[in-house]
């Protein structure tokens, strides 16, 4: 599995990335959503997208991915159980929402 993380490696998230590599993920991490599509399209392929829920930019992200149909799975993830950050992050297109 593919995974690229947006946002940068602090705290939970950081430890995310630690636990998929030690289960055979190959993870890249980027600091934004501009830097990530770029990667995407450069060739340098995701099959999932972790990013951070608080950053805001998730229902820009997908709009990205759909317009220039780049067919990736984004979840939002966050360092507590925010049930408003959860909805909006799903709103916005995200998979799923998962607290860190």
């Amino acid at each position: 599995m593919r995974l690229l993380i947006i946002g940068d490696l602090d705290g939970q998230i950081g430890e995310a990335s630690r636990i998929a590599r030690s289960r055979g993920a190959s993870v890249n991490q980027v600091p934004d959503h501009h830097t990530a599509l770029e990667q995407l399209r450069e060739g340098k392929g995701a099959d999932l997208i972790m990013m951070e829920a608080k950053n805001g930019h998730i229902a820009s992200l997908i709009d990205s991915l759909k317009r220039e149909r780049i067919m990736v799975t984004v979840v939002a993830c966050g360092v507590e159980s925010d049930k408003d950050a959860a909805v909006r992050a799903i709103k916005a297109g995200a998979k799923e929402y998962i607290p860190l």
